[in-house]
């Protein structure tokens, strides 16, 4: 209670999100070259992804400013886990947005205390119609990657793993869409250095797949900003849940992460983020997202090209578990 802004125990809902495992994986390390290889399983959530976290947290905060409706947009993922929240308090309800490429990807049932509403796009496009209702009808918006008290919530994830690891991580990653996980990580991290928990700031890679990659692009490139020009309208890719064709809002915080942390943003094959998805799969019995399995596909390569050294501890957050619209290829 004492790293989270909750005033009190009775705005949270316990049964919300659960302690996930953390645990050493040196078959798979050894495989790509990283036999310090740590797994941080967030696929065993209720509803299978991190964002249960987010829930907890997002709903209590509403809880204690007496926020009873408010309006949200997701690929999936982040509305799903909002909703299970929502069904759970008869006082709230919840309005969601999502592009019509996401549609499938909501594992919601639509009643009197939750909706769903399909936009023709994808999750920007949502978002501007989620904001543009909420304006309309003078109730919340929920904010998404500007709420703080989702990084709040995703960050227990971080304080869990510093408390399983023996050893401090030299290494974070993670694969990102806007990167309010990156934003938890760091906030996580910063408050066990400064209590003593941690003795040192590990570094943060940063990962898109390389047919939506925009902040890695821009990362490469040295730019500080994106454009209009870097906007991917309609994203592709095996990653649903990281499918953000418009990153220009989030991309200088996470410059300034990779910058400070002596970190990366880097992109992945398609073809990588499969093998890493089976390698997953057949030797730490993980079925775990694309999402996810990029993280494994974005070491490999980090391993290969030295930029990541085998003495190294590394720490890869699996954000998540696959769903139906991601069969394993």
């Amino acid at each position: 209670m004492d790293f989270l802004p909750v005033v009190a125990p009775g705005f949270l809902d316990s049964g919300l999100s659960v302690r996930t495992p953390c645990r050493p994986a040196p078959e798979l390390g050894a495989a790509i070259g990283l036999p310090r290889l740590w797994l941080k399983d967030e696929s065993r959530q209720p509803t299978g992804t991190t964002k249960d976290r987010l829930a907890s947290v997002v709903l209590a905060v509403f809880r204690q400013f007496g926020i009873k409706e408010w309006v949200a947009s997701s690929t999936g993922n982040s509305a799903t886990a909002l909703a299970r929240a929502v069904l759970r308090d008869q006082s709230m309800r919840a309005h969601f947005f999502c592009g019509s490429d996401f549609t499938a990807d909501h594992q919601l049932e639509p009643g009197d205390q939750i909706s769903l509403n399909t936009v023709v796009g994808g999750y920007s496009d949502a978002s501007r119609e989620a904001q543009k209702f909420a304006a309309e009808r003078e109730i919340a918006w929920e904010g998404g990657f500007f709420n703080w008290a989702r990084r709040e919530g995703v960050k227990i994830a971080y304080l869990e793993a510093f408390d399983t690891m023996p050893q401090e991580p030299d290494v974070i990653v993670q694969a990102i869409s806007s990167g309010m996980g990156m934003m938890a990580a760091r906030k996580g991290a910063k408050e066990y250095l400064a209590t003593g928990r941690i003795g040192s700031m590990p570094r943060f890679l940063m990962v898109q797949q390389d047919t939506c990659a925009p902040m890695a692009k821009a990362w490469q490139d040295g730019r500080t900003e994106l454009t209009d020009h870097d906007v991917i309208s309609r994203p592709r890719g095996l990653a649903r849940a990281i499918l953000l064709g418009d990153g220009r809002a989030s991309y200088p915080y996470m410059r300034d992460i990779a910058h400070a942390t002596g970190g990366s943003i880097v992109s992945v094959s398609q073809r990588g983020m499969e093998e890493a998805r089976r390698m997953l799969l057949e030797i730490e019995g993980a079925d775990v997202c694309y999402s996810a399995a990029a993280t494994i596909a974005a070491l490999r390569v980090e391993a290969r090209e030295q930029r990541i050294s085998a003495d190294q501890v590394v720490l890869a957050n699996l954000t998540g578990r696959a769903r139906n619209t991601e069969a394993l290829l």
